[in-house]
């Protein structure tokens, strides 16, 4: 018996021996989690390289393009001497500057520049068309017109090239007329017009038509973006930090930011609405209090907002609604005015945007319809202020999240950009963004911008 069991002891062992010795039991194996693979860094650089490049093989096709006389929002309009289109010129060049395509030896980018030079009025203004050939195009949008032709011109007054150097008087022209256009400036058409009084310090869309206005309406049709434009070109053009228009142009920026805090007891503002009869109201207006998603945006003047509808107020008073465009416009331009990152104002604007940063739409606007309307403008400001600002991301703090703008502007623009190199805003034509030639020069303004 004993042996018996020695016997089957052995067989047993053997054959287990056996089994591991000719095949490896199959098992289930533990999965093991794929190592995720990095995807390729976007590379912004080459994005944007590339798509200035698109961009300007669009531009080449609308060159000295004239617009026909039935073209009453300039849809059609190029750019170039022959073109007749000064904002439009400058617009693109300014884009232009500092690109891997810029060659200011290149003849459609030498004359251009040389249309612009040779139609500066003696005012030191830029219309919108040659006075030879439109008259009456006289102080149209000048303020804006001669804020963009003033920053070009210091571009390349200090750039090498042929007009190094060359431009230092007419940028001392366009920097005269901007300071006389301001509102309440000594030297300009509204002297003696009240700081108390709703467009102090700010700029309207010309010099020549403020004394015009204040005589008719009782007060200038001042606002945050010809007054931004202006204050941008004053700045580049080198208007020192206790020049009195600061102190005016902050007190007009404050009146259009939409927060209570910082506004100046005794001053009244009136918004025109529309009341819930469809009629037109004047009612009072009052700024976002600290709970208001509006509060620390800005409108776009102190008694008129983009935004459709407003806030009724049980005291009778109303509120407007801040959106992105005009509060990327007031952020950069209470830095360019001397105010620091640390004060309220700027802490409550850019406390805004992070709140509301997005490149998919135009943030403020409540109707679907409208969250592309000027939407390649705010493509510009937002570009132009987070430049300004110096950092390279924004922080989202109530998602946790960090946002590189820089990469974003780039990635939503390249997807935006049509097959021929152009934009154009499919959405809404609402202040001509249904023109190519106009948005491609406003996507490559914000594209410069994103260039460190």
């Amino acid at each position: 018996m004993k042996n018996f069991f020695v016997a089957v002891s052995a067989a047993v062992a053997l054959g287990f021996t056996a089994s591991y010795s000719w095949a490896e039991p199959v098992l289930p194996q533990p999965v093991v989690p794929q190592v995720l693979q990095d995807k390729p860094a976007f590379d912004t650089e080459k994005a944007r390289d590339e798509a200035v490049q698109k961009a300007w093989e669009f531009l080449k096709s609308k060159y000295n393009q004239a617009s026909p006389p039935d073209d009453k929002k300039g849809t059609l309009s190029g750019w170039g001497p022959k073109s007749f289109n000064i904002p439009y010129t400058a617009m693109v060049l300014q884009g232009l500057f500092g690109t891997k395509v810029w060659d200011v030896n290149n003849e459609m980018i030498r004359d251009s520049v040389n249309f612009l030079v040779e139609n500066q009025e003696s005012t030191g203004a830029f219309s919108y068309a040659p006075l030879s050939i439109m008259p009456k195009a006289k102080g149209m949008r000048a303020v804006y017109i001669t804020a963009i032709c003033a920053q070009l011109f210091v571009d390349l007054n200090a750039a090498d090239g042929p007009f190094k150097g060359k431009l230092t008087n007419n940028i001392a022209l366009a920097r005269d007329y901007l300071k006389q256009s301001q509102v309440g400036n000594a030297e300009g058409p509204a002297p003696d017009y009240k700081e108390g009084q709703v467009g102090y310090g700010g700029w309207a869309y010309s010099k020549e038509e403020v004394d015009e206005s204040v005589k008719a309406k009782g007060k200038p049709p001042s606002n945050m973006s010809t007054s931004t434009f202006a204050i941008d070109a004053l700045k580049a053009c080198g208007v020192k930090e206790d020049d009195p228009m600061w102190a005016a142009a902050l007190k007009f920026l404050k009146r259009n930011q939409n927060a209570g805090e910082v506004q100046e007891e005794g001053f009244e503002a009136m918004a025109t609405v529309k009341g819930e009869d469809g009629s037109t109201q004047r009612k009072p207006l009052k700024m976002a209090e600290k709970d208001s998603p509006d509060h620390g945006g800005a409108i776009y003047s102190e008694e008129t907002s983009m935004v459709e509808d407003h806030k009724k107020n049980a005291d009778g008073t109303v509120t407007l609604f801040s959106y992105g465009s005009m509060t990327y416009n007031l952020l950069r331009a209470y830095m360019f005015a001397g105010l620091k990152k640390d004060s309220i104002p700027v802490k409550l604007a850019y406390g805004w945007i992070q709140r509301n940063y997005t490149v998919e739409k135009v943030p403020g606007f409540r109707n679907e319809k409208d969250f592309e309307m000027g939407l390649y403008y705010y493509y510009m400001s937002m570009s132009r202020s987070l430049k300004a600002w110096g950092d390279d991301t924004v922080e989202e703090a109530e998602r946790g999240l960090q946002h590189n703008w820089r990469e974003d502007i780039v990635k939503a623009l390249q997807t935006r950009q049509k097959a021929d190199g152009s934009w154009v805003n499919d959405k809404s034509d609402r202040w001509q963004e249904n023109s190519g030639v106009l948005c491609t020069a406003y996507a490559l303004d914000a594209l410069r911008h994103t260039r460190k």
